[in-house]
């Protein structure tokens, strides 16, 4: 059987910008590293840049970084990683040749097709949606998707990361951490699973997210946190944000400059600390409403500034991980089915290799059990567009098209067959006549994708860990909780 990894490979990707074009926007993004500066509010960091010969004024959180101390600091960054899963089966190589998927993370509600409204999320919402994440055989990285309402504030990121741990067998992604003291369990927690944190930096089994403060600016707890993850190895997504107009110059070129700075600027934060650590090149950038200033997540615009980030992390031969789902759409449906699919096949065409997050419409604040189903829809339906097809001897079937001759047909043929076993079947609905699917009870994919969410919380049990680690887990938790 091909590796779990070998579901994500695509035949080749595509360019939006030239070289001169990437060139242009990193030259402008390495002017305003320099002359303007990126505000970083760690002190630990800001030591960290000025050891390495960024410029850094006692008394000030402003950092400048001379374009010399960048290209040095950036260039120690691996240029590939794997994201490893709780076993080898579930690796994820990041070599420029995969599209790989996760769920959305931090959401703060649930939605209740039921009644139309909206829930508090608790923790049995990151237990439910891990399992599903388990299943789902083109998700490929599971974050804890939900904030739990129910348990003490200090500790829900942990207890979030526990419950995913216990779950699913793939690789996890923290979104949520907040400062230090979190991400220090996190590695706890990590270390448990995977035998030690010599280990754990060894087999990136985790990894975390920063995100800048748009524009130009890193928080101070975030920032100390990130450290964290830098000692042990853990590999961080570094999303910039900048919202175009809002918190990003109005043009879509400016917005990707601040981007730029922003992302390389973290990165060299990482590298200034631990060399070698793994940073990866990120964003989710937006435009506004020209009528409100409102978050404008699955707009063209916002396709547009994931392919211009993706180019960028390219140019700077980092790996590369983009929002691509995640809708302004105020509940589940069409709207974010929509734009959902043109987001996340914008970033799989233009080479994206983690494309960030199933599930939560309403700018992923909202889980939507129905949303995760039909995204995932979406994310199979670009693997197999962008794994092309074969054109060799066997594909050409010349000897096939003699055999059968002209007006017969191949639904008899051995070829058609196999060829039936191999083709692409949906999930969620299928292609019977329209009068098959009223005898079956009209259901649209919205019900098919509940009835799908049911049967998988009935029918799988995802791999346990073995006892003592979950008593190791249970213990690390506990500490948190009372921290």
């Amino acid at each position: 059987m091909p590796a779990f990894s070998e579901r994500f490979r695509i035949r080749k990707h595509f360019d939006l910008l030239n070289h001169e074009e990437r060139k242009a926007i990193h030259d402008a993004a390495l002017h305003v590293m320099e002359n303007t500066g990126v505000r970083i509010h760690s002190r630990a960091a800001r030591a960290d840049l000025k050891r390495a010969g960024a410029i850094v004024r006692d008394g000030s959180p402003d950092v400048r970084f001379p374009p010399d101390v960048v290209r040095d600091l950036v260039g120690k960054a691996p240029r590939e990683i794997v994201l490893a899963g709780r076993t080898k089966e579930f690796d994820l190589p990041m070599d420029g040749t995969h599209f790989y998927t996760t769920t959305d993370g931090c959401g703060i509600g649930v939605w209740d097709a039921a009644t139309g409204t909206r829930r508090e999320s608790v923790l049995e919402d990151v237990r439910r949606t891990a399992v599903i994440a388990d299943w789902l055989p083109c998700l490929s990285i599971y974050e804890p998707m939900v904030v739990a309402h129910d348990v003490p504030e200090q500790a829900h990121v942990v207890l979030g990361m526990k419950a995913a741990m216990e779950n699913t067998e793939k690789h996890l992604l923290s979104e949520s951490t907040t400062n230090p003291a979190e991400a220090r369990a996190e590695v706890r927690l990590a270390a448990a699973v995977v035998g030690s944190e010599a280990e754990l930096q060894e087999r990136h089994y985790i990894s975390a997210m920063l995100c800048p403060m748009s524009p130009l600016a890193i928080d101070g707890a975030a920032g100390d946190a990130t450290l964290v993850w830098a000692e042990h190895h853990v590999p961080v997504h570094i999303y910039g944000m900048a919202q175009a107009g809002v918190s990003g110059p109005p043009s879509l070129a400016g917005d990707l400059v601040v981007n730029h700075a922003e992302v390389l600027a973290a990165v060299c934060m990482i590298e200034a600390h631990a060399p070698r650590a793994p940073a990866i090149y990120g964003a989710c950038l937006t435009n506004m409403d020209p009528r409100t200033g409102a978050y404008m997540a699955g707009s063209p615009e916002s396709d547009l500034l994931a392919a211009g980030a993706i180019e960028m992390g390219k140019f700077c031969r980092l790996p590369v991980s983009v929002g691509g789902m995640g809708t302004s759409a105020k509940i589940p449906g069409v709207e974010a089915a929509l734009e959902n699919a043109l987001w996340a096949m914008t970033c799989a065409n233009y080479g994206g290799e983690v494309m960030n997050g199933f599930g939560e419409p309403s700018g992923s604040t909202l889980l939507s059990y129905e949303q995760l189903l039909l995204d995932h829809e979406i994310a199979r339906m670009i693997l197999r567009i962008y794994q092309g097809f074969d054109v060799d001897e066997a594909a050409l079937a010349v000897d096939l098209i003699e055999k059968v001759g002209i007006g017969g047909t191949y639904l008899a043929q051995r070829e058609t067959l196999q060829a039936a076993r191999e083709a692409f079947l949906p999930m969620l609905w299928d292609g019977e006549p329209f009068d098959v699917w009223v005898r079956k009870g009209r259901k649209d994919p919205m019900a098919l994708a509940r009835e799908k969410v049911e049967w998988i919380l009935k029918e799988h049990a995802p791999v346990p860990l073995p006892d003592e680690t979950t008593r190791r887990l249970d213990r690390i938790a506990h500490e948190a909780a009372k921290a």
